[in-house]
């Protein structure tokens, strides 16, 4: 094996087929087109205001948690 590099971890890299991935990509391209363009057009619109609302709802409980918590430290903290 001829050396080109100072690295003797590199190896060489088996044959690449250009054509396989050509076909992969002409087979997918489709699939992803008809995707972009229902999430474009069918969705709903509101989409993204019903994402913000269920963070925010995440949010409030894990608030709610953290206040739980806090009231139990206090109380254990003055017990002792």
């Amino acid at each position: 094996m001829d050396k080109k590099t100072n690295f003797p971890d590199l190896e060489r890299l088996p044959p690449h087929n250009h054509f396989k991935h050509f076909l992969n990509w002409l087979i997918n391209k489709p699939k992803v087109f008809f995707k972009d363009y229902i999430i474009k057009n069918f969705l709903d619109k509101n989409l993204e205001l019903e994402i913000l609302k269920l963070n925010l709802e995440l949010k409030e409980y894990e608030l709610t948690l953290l206040k739980k918590e806090m009231q139990e430290i206090r109380k254990y903290s003055n017990f002792l």
